[in-house]
């Protein structure tokens, strides 16, 4: 199979016909970044797309495998290609996608086996920074598996949705042991003057300060963030509602197990770092939409 002259023949069909690789990409839901792919060499068409691209260039599939025009009856170069393909999938970037999965839960195996090792309590950025790190290496296997294996839209974004959905449990194990399992000191009480814990630990050191208020702020801000992608809502009033019920349970629950204050502060701080957020994300992205226009 000569794969140099099958992106030969995409790229001249593709511009005797006059179309441009996003109108082509548009036709058969795929990237523009895919289209240059098979048009340089550097990639080919899913097999499943073989049959919609020949239809969009105008010519049969056994000539678009054969790289030529008129080429009949060669149902042997379909199987010859999927042979090409399931080789191609077993590449360096195949491996390099499963090797970072296997680096990502072993990172967060390790976060786990610190939690809960006796007599030691990690503070908020240390879990944060292990779960950040755990996250990003399923982000880069997921986007190299999506860049180089994924050419239709809509698996690409199933894909991006697996991404977020693994990154979601990563974060909600960790919020969960540091809000209640992970706890080896049990305390319990309720705080509903807003800012006298706030005022204290002002008084506290500087690492006592940064660890506590901005902990607090930015705690709950993934939960924001993941509410708005899974539900697809950026509806202020059910966002402001969402913020403040969560940390509500959140700080109920603490206080009916024994293991946290019901504190006001808390709520409210959390609360602020998410409102935070979800002003800038949603700013962000109207501008997205609006910018087109203009």
């Amino acid at each position: 199979m000569d794969l140099k002259k099958i992106s030969n023949l995409i790229k001249t069909k593709r511009k005797e016909l006059g179309i441009t690789q996003e109108e082509l990409s548009e036709k058969l839901f795929v990237t523009e970044k895919a289209i240059s792919r098979w048009e340089t060499g550097r990639g080919t068409p899913d097999i499943s797309l073989l049959i919609p691209l020949a239809r969009e260039l105008k010519i049969d599939v056994s000539e678009l495998l054969s790289g030529e025009v008129k080429r009949k009856n060669n149902i042997e170069k379909v199987i010859e290609y999927n042979n090409y393909k399931k080789i191609e999938k077993n590449n360096i970037y195949f491996k390099l996608t499963i090797f970072s999965y296997i680096i990502s839960i072993f990172i967060f195996l390790i976060y786990l086996r610190i939690e809960y090792y006796p007599d030691i309590e990690l503070n908020y950025f240390i879990r944060l920074l292990f779960t950040i790190i755990s996250s990003l290496f399923i982000i880069f296997g997921n986007k190299i598996y999506s860049n180089y294996y994924v050419e239709k839209l809509d698996e690409k974004k199933k894909i991006s949705n697996i991404s977020k959905l693994i990154v979601f449990i990563y974060y909600v194990i960790m919020l969960i042991n540091m809000t209640f399992f992970a706890r080896y000191i049990i305390y319990t009480g309720i705080n509903l003057i807003p800012f006298k814990s706030i005022s204290e630990t002002l008084h506290s050191s500087i690492y006592y300060i940064i660890i506590n208020f901005f902990g607090n702020l930015l705690i709950f801000i993934p939960f924001e963030y993941f509410f708005i992608e899974f539900t697809n809502n950026k509806k202020l009033s059910t966002n402001l509602l969402f913020i403040i019920g969560l940390n509500i349970i959140i700080e109920s629950i603490q206080y009916i197990f024994k293991v946290g204050v019901f504190d006001i502060d808390d709520i409210i701080l959390n609360s602020l770092g998410m409102f935070i957020f979800y002003v800038l994300y949603t700013k962000k992205h109207l501008k997205c939409v609006v910018h087109p226009i203009w």
